[in-house]
């Protein structure tokens, strides 16, 4: 099986990075509502970027049938294979998405998280960007991760799981602030009957939240000893990422997910081995999650206030934690007693 170096994950994460820039500024434009064609400065950064990456792709399978000659399915670098098809699956999906753009319009707010032709491009994104991290996971050398080698995985799967939270904007903890002081009594003044449903909308947030930033954390240590600063990389990345969506003038969250980040690489600390990384799992499965959303209601608190009584914000604490408890218990399940 083919390999691809270190210098070429560097070049896929970078050309990578350029298709997600393209992404979160195009969301950026439709959530300002400045997106009137199909052609514009937005769409040619994601599709130059969707571009860039597919040329590059195709050389280094390209380059290696060359070297090694071998048959071209040969030539796939191992975790590539899938990225090989996110390309064919983002192609189709941005011929379809212009296709509904002239018959459809363009789709503004929510609508546009949900066209069929976005969703086609989020799985051919998702499926390029991650195959550094499948390479990663494919290597037989051990769990051991240095920076150097360990740091093109981690940020394919940070962008990776980037795209998923876009997709999931609708759903934002830090961008709606629902249980602030503010929300809650203009619902109560203007909307009361609404009450119950917009507190169930920001507990649901932030139960979906916690899966989707706690789920990569035991991913990788699942797979790998992960080197000290690599979560609090990864927490602060992805709500950086989410942060252009809106200008960043949510900046709280940026600040609340370091430091849930930098509690996850100190819990780490101690544990060794395969062993201590399972037992480490359940104490960061707890702990992280509560330092995450204890700082954003201290937030809430320190600027205007909390909206909801404590039964709700504490449980939504609570229930967060047990959330990632179980979902740890799935990742990172005892090794099967063998008869």
């Amino acid at each position: 099986m083919n390999k691809a170096s270190t210098g070429s994950h560097f070049v896929t994460i970078l050309l990578g990075t350029w298709l997600v820039l393209g992404i979160f500024i195009d969301g950026y434009a439709h959530n300002h509502g400045v997106v009137e064609t199909f052609f514009s400065p937005w769409h040619a950064i994601l599709y130059s970027g969707f571009l860039a990456c597919a040329a590059w792709i195709s050389a280094l399978i390209a380059s290696t049938k060359k070297r090694t000659g071998s048959s071209w399915k040969e030539a796939v670098p191992a975790g590539y294979g899938l990225g090989l098809l996110g390309i064919v699956i983002f192609l189709a999906g941005g011929v379809f998405d212009m296709i509904w753009h002239i018959i459809f319009g363009i789709e503004v707010s929510i609508e546009a998280l949900l066209s069929p032709s976005h969703l086609a491009l989020m799985t051919g994104g998702i499926l390029i960007l991650s195959s550094p991290f499948r390479a990663g996971w494919m290597l037989e050398e051990g769990d051991r991760a240095a920076w150097r080698s360990f740091l093109p995985y981690l940020l394919s799967l940070a962008l990776s799981i980037g795209v998923v939270c876009f997709f999931l904007m609708y759903a934002w903890t830090f961008h709606y602030n629902l249980a602030s002081a503010n929300v809650a009594d203009w619902y109560a003044a203007n909307a009361g009957f609404m009450q119950e449903d917009t507190q169930v909308r920001g507990i649901t947030f932030l139960l979906l939240n916690t899966v989707a930033l706690m789920y990569p954390v035991f991913l990788l240590m699942k797979r790998w000893q992960v080197p000290f600063g690599a979560f609090t990389f990864l927490f602060t990345f992805i709500n950086v990422l989410m942060g252009v969506l809106d200008g960043f003038e949510q900046i709280h969250g940026i600040i609340v997910a370091f430091v849930a980040g930098a509690a996850a690489d100190l819990l780490l600390l101690p544990f060794r081995g395969a062993a201590d990384r399972r037992r480490a799992s359940r104490f960061v499965a707890i702990v992280v999650p509560a330092v995450l959303w204890s700082g954003y209601y201290g937030w809430l608190a320190m600027n205007g206030g909390i909206g909801w009584v404590p039964e709700l914000w504490a449980g939504s604490i609570a229930q967060a934690c047990l959330v990632s408890f179980v979902l740890s218990v799935l990742a990172m399940s005892p090794d099967r007693v063998r008869p």
